[in-house]
């Protein structure tokens, strides 16, 4: 199978990672000990030879909680993000938020700094709920420094202005310093958040099976006290969604689930899917947008896939974390390498260049993984993406409008992309 271009070893388990806006060889991890580590891999990129990539190590969520049995356990850090100014927060399974001060741990130290952590904000989530996931809307009209938003365990969700946070609680809104907005629509965990493109609507996914469709620009109008004039909450879904991205230019969204299928929204009617994508042999925990007609999914399968949505198309295999499943996966900031997350301690670089407009086909991308995960996905499915092709033929006259909206480049590029991965099999096939 292909293998991954760069692997860095965290000292525990990491739940999630993000890298740095401006720096790509810049990592943040959130490890299951309550450590969130930065590492360095530009170096690793350069040498053969291993060499140690960490830069630091800061403790931050490792308070004791308590247990339903009575007893205690340790937090973890459960989430952490670089922001587009490069900010750093981190969010705990003890329901805080905290800042760090990223002049200090994105320094070579071999000791912990009592100054790393600027603020820290306790209980940042419903009841103290673990801060599942971290996003952040760049600059709006709401807000010119951008916004954060936190997903925690029990369905909340909560707005933050940067700018507000650390500082004294306001007693008279009874929410943390610096919480523009909160809600509690989700009856489960909030699985992922995604944003429009101009900032103004936010989407959260959560296991519970339901999409949810915030309108700030409502939200801050103090004249509006009608809940469902801000949020909307789709129609409970037969499976969790697992991930969440915004595609098509904003006329549609797109939610992993947990048997496998992306299930697909038209933008503005919220209350039904619109379509699905079946072929996945288990569960989506993540996605990440390519451009606005392909996604990379990560599947709990262990593979790292590549499709288009509308016309939905299976093109190929990046990746393969050998049947432990993918948990996250993220560009670099420079967009040359996919980061991917799993249940060991590694955290895996796989090239990009395969996926990108400009690629000369001398990437190195192995065909024997393409051939090998086609093999493996049908056998972990019988239809397989068989299914796919049987509902392209039973849509094909009856798709919506706007299902069609993809332009002459972008099918060309669709067929490109679709080439390189064919070409890759074939010479494969043509050295035996």
């Amino acid at each position: 199978m292909n293998s991954a271009a760069l692997q860095i070893e965290c000292s525990d388990q990491p739940l999630d990672f993000c890298f740095h806006a401006s720096r790509p060889s810049l990592l943040a991890a959130a490890l299951v000990d309550g450590t969130l580590e930065i590492h360095d891999f530009a170096d690793l990129l350069d040498d053969d030879e291993e060499e140690d990539s960490l830069l630091s190590s800061t403790p931050v969520h490792t308070q004791l909680l308590p247990t339903q049995t009575g007893g205690t356990k340790q937090a973890s850090c459960r989430s952490v993000l670089f922001t587009k100014h490069g900010d750093l927060y981190t969010g705990g399974t003890g329901g805080d938020l905290a800042k760090l001060d990223t002049a200090i741990v994105c320094t070579f130290t071999t000791k912990t700094s009592p100054k790393s952590v600027l603020w820290r904000i306790n209980d940042a989530s419903y009841n103290k709920a673990a801060v599942h996931v971290l996003h952040e809307i760049p600059e709006t009209a709401i807000a010119n420094q951008g916004l954060l938003v936190s997903g925690d365990d029990i369905g909340g969700v909560r707005v933050w202005d940067p700018r507000l946070m650390g500082t004294a609680d306001n007693q008279l809104k009874k929410k943390p310093a610096g919480c523009l907005f909160s809600w509690k629509e989700h009856e489960d965990y909030v699985s992922s958040i995604d944003h429009s493109a101009d900032g103004m609507t936010l989407l959260s996914a959560s296991a519970d099976g339901t999409l949810c469709v915030y309108d700030l620009r409502m939200a801050q109008q103090p004249s509006i006290y009608e809940k469902d004039k801000i949020v909307r909450r789709s129609d409970v879904q037969d499976d969790e969604l697992l991930s969440l991205k915004v595609m098509k230019n904003g006329k549609k969204v797109v939610c992993g689930t947990g048997m496998g299928v992306l299930n697909v929204w038209s933008w503005g009617t919220w209350g039904d899917i619109s379509d699905r994508f079946p072929g996945h042999p288990n569960s989506l925990d993540a996605l990440v947008k390519v451009d606005e007609d392909t996604l990379l999914t990560g599947s709990s399968d262990g593979l790292i896939r590549v499709v288009t949505v509308h016309p939905d198309k299976f093109l190929g295999v990046l990746g393969d974390h050998e049947e432990f499943p993918i948990e996250k996966l993220a560009f670099t900031s420079d967009r040359k390498y996919i980061g991917s997350l799993s249940h060991d301690n590694l955290i895996r670089l796989w090239d990009a260049a395969i996926l990108s407009e400009d690629y000369d086909g001398d990437a190195k991308m192995s065909a024997a993984s393409a051939v090998q995960a086609n093999s493996q996905t049908h056998s972990g499915d019988e239809d397989g993406w068989d299914d796919v092709d049987e509902d392209e033929d039973m849509k094909e006259g009856s798709t919506d409008d706007d299902d069609s909206d993809s332009s002459e480049d972008d099918d060309k590029n669709e067929d490109q992309r679709t080439g390189r991965f064919k070409t890759d099999n074939e010479k494969f096939f043509e050295d035996l």
